[in-house]
């Protein structure tokens, strides 16, 4: 078994030579367009062969992230843009659009194709859609028994995160920033609401995932590849953070392993919002209510008379973080005493007296040293080689247009009672929860977004058992069980991010939930129109396992989101509803003609007011308190 690969991000040159120079095996790293880090500096694709060169020299592998979900107006320029990726000699790519994987390995032979874990792969059961990638970047989600099963079972090489910022939301189904602030994430510029208050805290903040002390239970069980988050960090947290790992792997394979305190401190030092082993070990405190910054290094809590007993050395010129009660100051440490004597430094155990403006309660951080840290010496590797690339015309598979089926007013409901309102008032499919206790075989069925493997299992159980036909579904992992089998109609949730005809395609003959942040001047343009619009319900924002949420958020303007529990996770819901109303006429006229209410009230009266739209009557409608989202401008 090859060495586990320690892989670093590299949002700028800097970062780069920092992971580069500090022991990484391989750097991720994103061009001007197609990433989920556009606001990092990147890079742009003219240098794209220099940096390639730099790497390869060190023996150390480029990935090019290009994980966004992909327009059709954007799929030449897409394309054209790997193909310069492929002929700069770069060692794969990093993917979100499942349905290009196939593309990319017909059209560019050698370079590895890597699935984001925006593409939120949440059981083995994926295993069909994904089988011809080069490794998987599974979710921050899985536990260690989870991902240990997945390698066992799939024998796909696979990709954990241990270190750097985490995501509230499941990444790859998260609509917050986008419906808040018009800033998708699944197009690479989340304006992270998660970092802001609810409710008076940082419900949403999560602590820095931290595994190093892990390294040797990952490495046997099988993991491919260790990736650290950070391409908005900065070159010094880089160079940490490689440290920090690198010392850490090659120790285990020496024999002796051990985490270096030195280098561990540093990286905790050059940013932190708390460490946490995450949904690895199964953590229950996950979250950093009190501020969603980075702390550095907790040196101790301001005396009277301004003392302070040190948690950790200090020196004068360090930086310091003075978490006052509303606010956070920052200062430089100028003068320290020790005994009534001036100190220049002091060790930790030490009560020394600092001379900042502090009352006593006062929780004081170290935010940066003047000291600097030994560098890391580690084995050069050996120069890497790609065979010569030559250019060749991209060939796409060609999209053949296709006619909605026939109209159909779809409705997903929450309760027996809101799916017969929803039959009484005209709905031509129904689905309710197929894991509902009061589950009818009358009903399509409803799958959630996130099923384990013995949830798939009991779903498919389930299926068999009340022979239902009409199914939605939430994960792909069933999806990919079902696909093949005649005599069902599979529908599929907006939560799987169909955005553009190959998407469309890939999942044929099944009828998805388009995702709504399209815009219809961008749902006209599709060759394909058999696919239905979400028309009206609260949008799930986000869908999370962290469980220790109250019934509703209210964030700093005064809007609140509703949470409500969905089998085993949590979704928190828009705080308006999406109404498009007449739009769905201009649907029509457009050649799409399949609509999708998602209703926890009021059924039977929003059934008939579509009813009555989609025949061509105009009822009187309040559209107060009512969106339509992203219909009118879609998203960058």
């Amino acid at each position: 078994m090859s060495k586990i690969e320690l892989h670093l991000p590299a949002g700028n040159q800097a970062c780069l030579k920092a992971a580069v120079e500090n022991g990484a095996d391989a750097v991720y790293l994103g061009i001007d367009r197609f990433n989920a880090r556009r606001r990092a500096d990147n890079f742009k694709l003219e240098e794209l062969k220099e940096i390639v060169s730099y790497a390869h020299e060190k023996g150390v592998r480029v990935y090019i992230t290009l994980n966004i979900l992909i327009k059709n107006e954007e799929i030449e320029e897409f394309f054209q843009t790997i193909k310069e990726i492929y002929l700069a000699g770069a060692d794969a790519v990093i993917i979100q659009e499942r349905s290009f994987l196939p593309i990319i390995k017909k059209n560019f032979p050698g370079l590895e194709v890597h699935i984001s874990t925006q593409a939120a792969i949440t059981n083995t059961s994926f295993y069909e859609l994904i089988k011809e990638a080069d490794k998987v970047v599974l979710p921050r989600e899985f536990s260690k028994e989870e991902i240990l099963h997945f390698i066992q079972k799939t024998k796909l090489p696979t990709e954990i995160f241990v270190q750097g910022a985490q995501c509230f939301s499941y990444s790859g189904k998260c609509l917050f920033s986008s419906f808040l602030g018009g800033r998708s994430g699944n197009r690479g510029l989340c304006a992270q609401p998660c970092r802001r208050i609810y409710n008076g805290s940082y419900l949403l903040s999560m602590k820095d995932l931290c595994l190093v002390k892990k390294i040797p239970e990952i490495i046997e069980m099988g993991v491919s590849s260790l990736k650290i988050e950070g391409r908005l960090r900065s070159e010094k947290y880089v160079a940490a953070a490689a440290r920090t790992y690198r010392a850490a792997i090659d120790s285990y394979y020496a024999g002796k392993f051990e985490v270096n305190r030195e280098y561990f401190k540093e990286m905790e030092l050059a940013f932190n919002r708390e460490f946490t082993w995450g949904y690895y070990s199964k953590d229950k405190q996950v979250v950093s209510l009190e501020r969603s910054m980075g702390r550095g290094l907790f040196l101790g809590v301001m005396e009277a008379k301004n003392q302070i007993t040190l948690n950790e050395d200090l020196s004068l010129g360090d930086g310091l973080g003075i978490w006052l009660e509303n606010r956070v100051d920052g200062a430089i440490l100028r003068k320290m005493e020790r005994g009534g004597e001036e100190i220049t430094e002091a060790k930790s155990g030490e009560k020394v007296k600092l001379f900042i403006r502090a009352p006593k309660g006062t929780r004081i951080y170290k935010t940066s040293s003047i000291k600097k840290v030994g560098l890391l010496e580690f084995n050069p590797r050996p120069h890497i080689e790609i065979k010569e690339r030559k250019s060749t015309s991209i060939i796409l598979p060609p999209i053949k247009p296709k006619e909605s089926k026939k109209e159909e007013l779809l409705v997903k409901v929450y309760s027996i009672k809101g799916a017969q309102e929803a039959f009484k008032e005209g709905a031509d499919k129904v689905f309710y929860s197929l894991f509902a206790d009061d589950y009818t075989s009358e009903l399509g069925a409803y799958l959630p977004r996130i099923l384990n493997d013995e949830e798939v299992e009991k779903a498919l159980s389930l299926i068999e058992k009340f022979k239902v036909k009409d199914i939605l579904i939430g994960d792909l992992g069933v999806y990919a069980q079902l696909k093949d089998k005649k005599g069902l109609n599979l529908y599929l949730d907006y939560s799987n991010n169909i955005f553009n005809d190959y998407d469309l395609d890939s999942f044929s003959p099944a009828t998805p939930i388009i995702s709504p942040e399209l815009s219809f001047n961008e749902l006209k343009e599709f060759k394909n129109k058999n696919f239905a619009v979400l028309t009206h319900g609260r949008i799930v924002l986000m869908n999370t396992k962290y469980s220790a949420l109250p019934s509703q958020l209210k964030d700093e303007k005064k809007y609140r989101f509703p949470v409500r529990k969905e089998y085993g996770y949590y979704q928190i819901l828009n705080s308006v509803e999406l109404g498009l109303f007449e739009e769905v006429v201009q649907l029509k006229q457009n050649g799409i003609n399949k609509f999708f209410l998602d209703l926890d009230q009021d059924v039977g009266q929003k059934v008939r007011l579509y009813r009555k739209l989609l025949s061509g009557r105009k009822p009187d409608i309040d559209k107060e308190n009512y969106t339509k989202g992203h219909f009118e401008k879609g998203v960058d």
